[in-house]
């Protein structure tokens, strides 16, 4: 870990929350919502319905693998996704039926079925692609805030990569595995998608909404700022043995990377990687509010 690549993931935290300000009182809009801009969370919240919104991504990019992107937050919250829609910009009618044809195949593969959407011709535009996803809550919603001291950081699942065929396929079995985890009553503090921002990234914005350090035992990926597509969670540890079998059980990579402290502080053996009063600098410059229970 250098500190350039460490100052990138600090930077990254704070990078759309000028944005989130302008819209801070939306929240208030809304009847039901649980989890919404001030949370700042992976998906948003209203009653039992769970949305999430991804992109614009390359085309290139998107036709492989935005839709299994955008259902994984779903999915990490507690929710099911249900069906999807999706907006395309394309240079033309030609590459948009080719780029439909692979999102068809995500579609099928997670089976999560896009029922809408808008495709645009603009020549003049970058050809992308964005993605929204409707799922319905199948568990307690899962924050990506509520580390507690003691817990075990675990990460859950395959890096997200290959042809599309090999990224449904492992998308599939993190999820499986991760709906069963919430399906056994194992209680699960906190969780996020290592996304945009890498698993280091991510894994700092569950600790400064968390207000939490941890000590970091292991080094899952020496690249800190890659989008992985696998899930970060925050249990106890007496859960750790039952998520080992389920996870065996669907043939899912599961590895323990830390534990929660008190001390608002990353340290990776002897070790200070982001000292006490610069996590606490971050914390109280981070905009977030705690989700209505």
């Amino acid at each position: 870990m250098e500190k350039h690549e460490i100052e990138r993931c600090i930077n990254h935290l704070f990078e759309t929350n000028d944005i989130r300000r302008i819209l801070w009182q939306m929240d208030n809009l809304v009847p039901g919502l649980r989890y919404g801009i001030k949370q700042g969370d992976d998906a948003i919240i209203v009653d039992d319905i769970i949305i999430n919104i991804e992109g614009p991504y390359p085309l290139k990019i998107g036709r492989k693998t935005g839709l299994i992107h955008t259902c994984s937050d779903v999915v990490v919250m507690g929710g099911k996704p249900l069906f999807a829609l999706n907006a395309m910009q394309v240079s033309s009618l030609d590459e948009a039926k080719e780029a439909i044809e692979d999102i068809k195949k995500q579609s099928s593969g997670l089976n999560v079925p896009i029922i809408g959407g808008n495709t645009q011709l603009e020549t003049d535009l970058k050809p992308c692609v964005s993605f929204a996803v409707v799922g319905k809550l199948v568990a307690k919603p899962i924050p990506d805030s509520g580390c507690e001291v003691g817990d075990k950081i675990l990460m859950l699942g395959d890096v997200v990569e290959g042809e599309i065929g090999e990224r449904i396929r492992r998308a599939k079995v993190k999820f499986e595995t991760y709906l069963e985890i919430l399906d056994s009553k194992i209680k699960i503090n906190a969780s996020k998608d290592c996304s945009r921002g890498g698993w280091f990234g991510n894994l700092l914005e569950m600790l400064v909404k968390s207000k939490k350090g941890i000590k970091l035992s292991s080094i899952p990926y020496p690249n800190i700022g890659r989008y992985l597509g696998n899930y970060l969670i925050s249990t106890n540890e007496k859960y750790v043995d039952k998520i080992l079998e389920i996870a065996s059980k669907h043939r899912c990579p599961v590895l323990e990377i830390g534990e929660i402290i008190e001390k608002p502080e990353i340290t990776l053996g002897k070790r200070i990687i982001i000292e006490e009063k610069k996590l606490r600098e971050i914390i109280r410059k981070f905009p977030y509010k705690k989700p209505k229970k």
